[in-house]
């Protein structure tokens, strides 16, 4: 009896072990495979933010554009040099927000590093994104992207960056569980 119950249990057994340990291999190999853009996708990001001129027009976008420029005519309206540097930071966070509006980044590795400056960013470019938005007409898609990832990270409270540290060296696993809010939420 003991033996045809074996006989009849095993097989099941060693399959339930086969499907959980397929599952667990596959969940593991989904999570590198997304390590994995995050890190390309980070060091190309990473890359334009090291260098001094795109420091340069970050600090003239977020200081001095509206006392140099009213934002009476969009982004159209602006001289060359204020709208390429216009173009360069508003569009650096623009492309950040489109790669974790489709998942293609984690924002849970951006956000923490650059929280303080997409803030910054949007506030100062906001009424000339509203104002292009008006020329426009009809298309109020314009920057709708860095507009969202914006307002997320607004809500971010200002120790984000230090609680994540934290979290990292005290062994909690996500700061999501700190928050109470997940990516699927957000």
């Amino acid at each position: 009896m003991l033996k045809a119950f074996l006989v009849n249990v095993l097989p099941v057994v060693i399959a339930v072990v086969a499907v959980a340990v397929s599952t667990w291999l596959g969940m593991r190999q989904t999570r590198i495979s997304r390590q994995a853009n995050n890190i390309q996708a980070m060091i190309d990001l990473l890359a334009e933010f090291r260098s001094a001129s795109f420091h340069d027009q970050h600090d003239y976008v977020c200081a001095r554009l509206r006392q140099e420029h009213a934002p009476d005519g969009g982004v159209r309206g602006l001289p060359h040099d204020a709208k390429e540097a216009f173009c360069n930071v508003v569009y650096y966070y623009q492309s950040l927000a489109n790669l974790t509006v489709f998942r293609i980044v984690d924002e849970e590795v951006f956000l923490p590093l650059l929280r303080y400056r997409i803030v910054s960013v949007w506030q100062a470019a906001r009424p000339y994104v509203e104002r292009e938005r008006e020329l426009r007409g009809r298309d109020g898609s314009y920057l709708t992207a860095f507009e969202e990832l914006a307002g997320r990270t607004a809500g971010l409270p200002h120790t984000y960056l230090r609680d994540r540290i934290v979290d990292s060296r005290s062994g909690r696993w996500t700061w999501a569980r700190r928050w109470g809010r997940s990516r699927r939420t957000a």
